[in-house]
């Protein structure tokens, strides 16, 4: 199978389904944790668009999926723990 074949098989695969669904359920997710670290996240741009707005630092940032949720877990990964 080429490349380009494969990658569509990958695509249309059941897994891949699921995948979308897992990652965009976690963006909606981060979207919140990430407030606290002044990032605001459109997810409906990301739900009907297919890329996401995060607005950080004073910045707008467009982005896919995939990225939207690297992103936001650098962000909440730079922020200090707090203990309660």
């Amino acid at each position: 199978m080429d490349y380009e074949a494969q990658r569509q098989a990958s695509l249309e695969s059941p897994v891949f389904t699921q995948l979308d669904q897992w990652l965009t359920r976690r963006i909606r997710e981060l979207s919140v944790d990430a407030l606290a670290a002044k990032t605001f996240t459109c997810t409906a741009c990301g739900e009907v668009e297919g890329e996401y707005l995060v607005d950080y630092e004073g910045k707008t940032y467009r982005f896919d999926t995939a990225t939207t949720y690297s992103f936001l877990e650098f962000i909440l990964a730079k922020q200090p723990t707090v203990v309660n």
